[in-house]
């Protein structure tokens, strides 16, 4: 996604408020530590959060301790496609997986929208190359066979990918 803003930007104080509105809601909800993001242990199918995660979301401080985070069919990855599988966090400390938009390359994946009262503690890198396509809740995440190269990513810091088309605050 290349960095975008509209040429009303120049032409509009509204637009420009709201664009540094957004601004300021990326760059203060966040997450203070990683995550370390790791295969499950009870089930190689699901990702799990292996720290107790730090976040401010909204102003408030947000703790998230070791879970293992459930993906269903809305998680599939196509074979030969990569995508990202978000985990995002809202106020409340419930993780939601959250699939970006498939491509054929790793430079053309979208990430997911990231709601304005939620952090990204992590995604995972899917690229089923394998037999088949990744299934999301089925196919184990160390499945030599489909997913040979997942990879977890833990975030730290402002993240959120989306601040590069500079969308509106609420």
């Amino acid at each position: 996604m290349s960095k975008t803003i509209s040429d009303a930007a120049a032409k509009s104080p509204h637009y420009l408020e709201r664009m540094f509105a957004s601004l300021q809601t990326t760059l203060a909800d966040f997450c203070h530590n990683s995550a370390g993001l790791v295969i499950g242990s009870s089930s190689k199918a699901k990702p799990k959060i292996a720290n107790t995660v730090h976040a401010m979301i909204d102003g408030a401080l947000v703790k998230k301790t070791t879970a293992e985070i459930t993906l269903t069919t809305a998680n599939n990855v196509a074979n030969a496609k990569f995508n990202v599988i978000a985990l995002l966090m809202n106020a409340a400390g419930t993780v939601t997986p959250t699939n970006g938009t498939a491509a054929d390359t790793l430079a053309a994946v979208v990430f997911p929208a990231i709601p304005l009262d939620a952090v990204c503690v992590g995604y995972v890198i899917v690229n089923p190359t394998g037999t088949g396509g990744f299934v999301g809740g089925t196919t184990e995440f160390d499945d030599a066979t489909v997913v040979p190269n997942a990879v977890f990513i833990s975030c730290v810091g402002p993240f959120n990918p989306n601040t590069l088309s500079l969308p509106f605050a609420r």
